[in-house]
């Protein structure tokens, strides 16, 4: 198995493990659990819009699809790594709403992962993609750049 189909595999355990760890949503008040439902929400929203997005250069590996583009719109103007953005909303708003320590733990070897994966993805696409640095210089990785002062 090579490097970027570790980190895929890493990616969908830990998921599983946020999923799948104990679940505590019952004793929380309902406040709280729509506060989790809702960043959910947000980040399933946010995941397909950057899927749909990317359309053909869509690939869970961290190695750009051969002769892809490097794509500057919808959510990818102003965040570089909008779906593991979405993916620690989703996992966020879980662990929020139902999970317990497994899962806090789970979401953040997710982030780190997550974090990880996207310097790997900006190394191959500079190489590939002579703009990507001027691109990365006005864009975060998770976070939209705040405007200079």
């Amino acid at each position: 198995m090579n490097r970027d189909r570790t980190l895929v595999a890493a990616q969908f355990a830990l998921l599983t493990v946020i999923l799948a760890g104990e679940r505590r949503g019952r004793g929380r008040p309902r406040s709280v659990r729509a506060a989790g439902a809702a960043l959910g929400a947000g980040g399933l929203c946010l995941l397909v819009w950057s899927g749909r997005t990317l359309g053909r250069n869509l690939t869970p590996l961290p190695t750009p699809v051969a002769g892809g583009s490097l794509v500057q719109r919808g959510p990818y103007r102003h965040v570089r790594h909008p779906i593991y953005t979405a993916l620690l909303l989703l996992a966020g708003g879980w662990t929020v709403a139902r999970g317990g320590r497994v899962s806090v733990v789970g979401a953040l070897l997710l982030a780190g992962l997550l974090r990880h994966k996207a310097g790997i993805e900006d190394a191959a696409l500079a190489e590939l993609h002579p703009d990507h640095a001027a691109y990365r210089a006005r864009t975060g990785a998770f976070l939209p750049r705040l405007p200079p002062r």
